[in-house]
């Protein structure tokens, strides 16, 4: 079956002129989207089938049952139905066996790391677990696994669960206890330790053999009682799920369903619903998932043909799904050609299965390992503002404008009079000298008066409009536009689906912007 390699190949049209390419595929997607958002009927089938056509291997993990039929109906409508493999309770991957196979008695520490996810897993998949403590059960809890898988593998050439559990379960609970000859020839971790000196396979090295009985006789039986209670019970407890029922089934018998299936092009489908397997689905899928993360990381030392196909890893609902590993396989699997999908509904799922103090940080790491995401409707603000906080602030233009009018009228009447009067009169006489004289005299008066009226009316009336901007820096999309202007599919909606698509480091051509919003129509 042919695929293809070329990283600048376009898998998926987002416009006109942008197209979603095999190199932005191998640096991961994110989609966001509340519940009815379409996110899984919008960007979620239109990445699944461009992966499908592309002739992809991949991996799927499933939450919900319908997702089998939901991946087979992909497959058949993109020509890949001979490619799905359902991996169920029929199928088997012994997952220890596996590894000792891959890297025999050099790989003990890889298949306490194994063992270690499954623990992760079961922690998470506990809403009550408590995070006090953390580091150290967990750092005692590995220390107890390098003191038993490698005696094991020594004793009996290989490692079983149940071995795990009895050889934990018969360790000494005190100094005298392990000086004790009835306890040395019953105890099943004693002749283990006896017969690793000899080695079925090859026999522990001296130094090896040294450090590991110092510490079961220097730590372990001389820790408090509750401490070593508490270690040996919470390892044997969670790896009793795989010393009975489904899990011991599928993943300590037989195997024929491995990871390395998806390099040729296999589909391997997780039939084991998170809601009807409940925490035994989720702790298998982890499981598988962490085993295929690090075959593809190291199947870039393998031949040419085992390593030229892309394969993808697909998770709706993925916050059922993530550990801690999830964000280092994310910054590196880029050189192995594997493309992950995840799909979630908010942040705060994330942040609530990946718990304990840390669980926000461990969150944030791996989501910043997606340079794609993909904003689909929600009604979660914590992850609205996250969406605009991601693609980030411009300079904006608001515009500012303002109308006003003002009306006055005044009436108004004055009067005045006044008047003023007066007279003068007199008279004057003069005489000459030498006999000669005259005579003469005058008088008068005035009279005056005024009077003034006055009326005034008047009216007045005015308007203003002024207009204008103001610029500053603000979100290039206002966090609660993610959760009224797109589209969520369906008749109200003519089955179109709205999201806005971001990528870091693009600027694409139809908006100019490094995001655009994407249409895709559901089928």
């Amino acid at each position: 079956m042919s695929f293809i390699s070329d990283l600048d190949t376009p898998l998926l049209q987002l416009s006109a002129s942008d197209h979603f390419t095999l190199r932005d595929a191998v640096q991961g997607v994110h989609v966001f989207g509340g519940i009815g958002s379409g996110k899984t009927s919008g960007s979620g089938v239109a990445l699944a089938s461009a992966y499908l056509r592309a002739g992809m291997g991949g991996l799927v993990l499933c939450a919900k049952p319908d997702e089998v039929e939901r991946w087979v109906g992909y497959a058949q409508a993109n020509g890949r139905a001979n490619s799905v493999v359902v991996f169920g309770a029929q199928e088997g991957f012994n997952f220890i066996t596996y590894e000792l196979a891959r890297q025999g008695a050099a790989g003990m520490g890889s298949v306490i790391e194994c063992l270690m996810r499954i623990l992760e897993a079961a922690r998470l998949s506990n809403p009550n677990a408590g995070s006090q403590g953390e580091a150290f059960w967990e750092d005692a809890t590995r220390q107890l696994l390098r003191n038993t898988v490698p005696v094991l593998y020594a004793a009996t050439g290989t490692v079983s669960i149940p071995d795990i559990i009895r050889f934990v379960g018969a360790a000494p609970k005190s100094l005298e206890q392990l000086k004790d000859p009835d306890w040395q020839s019953s105890s099943f971790m004693f002749q283990a330790l006896s017969a690793a000196r000899r080695g079925v396979v090859s026999p522990m090295a001296e130094d090896d053999f040294q450090k590991t009985a110092a510490y079961w006789h220097d730590e372990y039986a001389q820790l408090d009682n509750r401490t070593r209670g508490n270690i040996a019970i919470s390892l044997s407890t969670t790896l009793d799920r795989f010393n009975r029922g489904r899990l011991h089934d599928v993943f300590c018998t037989r195997t024929n369903v491995v990871p390395e299936l998806t390099f040729h092009g296999a589909i391997i489908v997780m039939d084991m619903s998170a809601l009807t397997w409940n925490e035994d689905g989720i702790i298998a899928q982890q499981l598988f998932k962490y085993m295929w993360q690090r075959a593809v990381l190291a199947r870039n030392g393998l031949d040419p043909q085992h390593r030229q196909r892309p394969v993808f890893l697909f998770a709706d609902e993925a916050h059922y799904f993530v550990n801690s590993f999830d964000a280092d396989f994310q910054s590196t699997c880029r050189s192995s050609l594997a493309c992950t999908v995840f799909l979630s509904q908010s942040l705060p799922t994330y942040y609530a299965r990946m718990g304990g103090q840390n669980g926000k940080p461990r969150a944030d790491m791996l989501l910043a390992n997606f340079l794609t995401k993909v904003f689909h409707n929600n009604a979660d603000p914590e992850t609205n503002r996250f969406a605009a906080e991601t693609i980030g602030r411009s300079l904006q233009r608001r515009a500012s404008y303002s109308e006003g009018e003002s009306q006055g009228y005044s009436r108004g009447m004055n009067s005045g009079a006044g008047s003023n009067r007066g007279g003068s009169s007199g008279s004057s006489w003069s005489s000459a000298a030498n006999g000669q004289g005259s005579s003469g005299g005058h008088s008068g008066s005035s009279w005056g008066s005024n009077e003034s009226w006055g009326r005034n009316r008047g009216v007045n009336s005015g308007s203003t409009y002024s207009d204008g901007y103001s610029e500053a820096m603000d979100y290039e999309i206002e966090p609660g536009d993610f959760g009224r202007i797109l589209r969520t599919g369906g008749a109200a909606n003519a089955g179109n689906v709205t999201g806005v698509w971001f990528q870091a480091g693009r600027r694409f051509k139809d908006s100019d912007r490094n995001y655009l919003l994407a249409r895709f129509t559901q089928s």
